[in-house]
């Protein structure tokens, strides 16, 4: 991961909006670094004045390209169908087992999970390829899928902006805030690991009633 997270550094140097842009759209297909990871990251170095972008334009561009790639992932699940992505999804991380717990939930609460999904690793790669199998029509997967990416990499940005301004205040003032900025770090760290965990127990739930 360490590696990981240098190569994203020199990328975004190299060819900020367009690279992040490029990069979490290809999430769908070809996992380069986890789309949290790239968020987070560049939230830091915004704020700790390593890249200097602004922060309007980085959710802008980083929800597009999200956007993008689902879209794509939806057009593909819509032309192709269920049986390409059983044959070839394991190569992408899409497993059957995994397609077939996605695809209960998803078929249970549809609007709900294009949102919700966002937030769940590898479930967020799976979900608009059900969306397009299972000809969710486009005046609701657009909407949806437009307003959880914005939602998503603001968050992620932010949360990234939040660590990187409690960095660079505890380096000047440790003695009195690196207690207080642990707390907020680990609780906030802490809070999101329970939210996944309790989603992917759903959907372990599921897998459970399908087995």
């Amino acid at each position: 991961m360490e590696v990981a997270v240098i190569h994203l550094v020199s990328l975004i140097e190299h060819y900020g909006y367009l690279g992040l842009f490029v990069m979490l759209m290809l999430e769908y297909f070809i996992l380069v670094v986890p789309g949290e990871t790239a968020l987070t990251t560049t939230g830091v170095l915004s704020r700790s004045g390593v890249l200097h972008m602004n922060i309007a334009l980085l959710i802008a561009v980083t929800a597009l390209g999200t956007f993008a790639g689902s879209t794509i992932a939806y057009g593909i699940g819509r032309v192709c169908g269920r049986p390409l992505l059983v044959r070839y999804g394991k190569y992408v991380g899409l497993t059957e087992k995994r397609l077939n717990s996605s695809e209960r939930m998803f078929r249970k609460q549809p609007w709900l999970i294009l949102i919700v999904a966002k937030y769940i690793a590898v479930v967020r790669d799976i979900v608009p390829y059900l969306a397009g199998i299972n000809r969710t029509p486009l005046r609701v997967f657009i909407p949806l899928n437009l307003m959880a990416s914005f939602m998503w990499t603001a968050t992620f940005l932010a949360l990234g902006g939040v660590i990187g301004g409690l960095w660079k205040f505890v380096v000047h003032h440790w003695q009195i805030t690196l207690i207080p900025a642990v707390i907020v770090v680990g609780g906030c760290g802490y809070g999101y690991l329970l939210l996944k965990k309790r989603l992917h127990a759903a959907l372990e739930n599921e897998r459970s009633v399908e087995g």
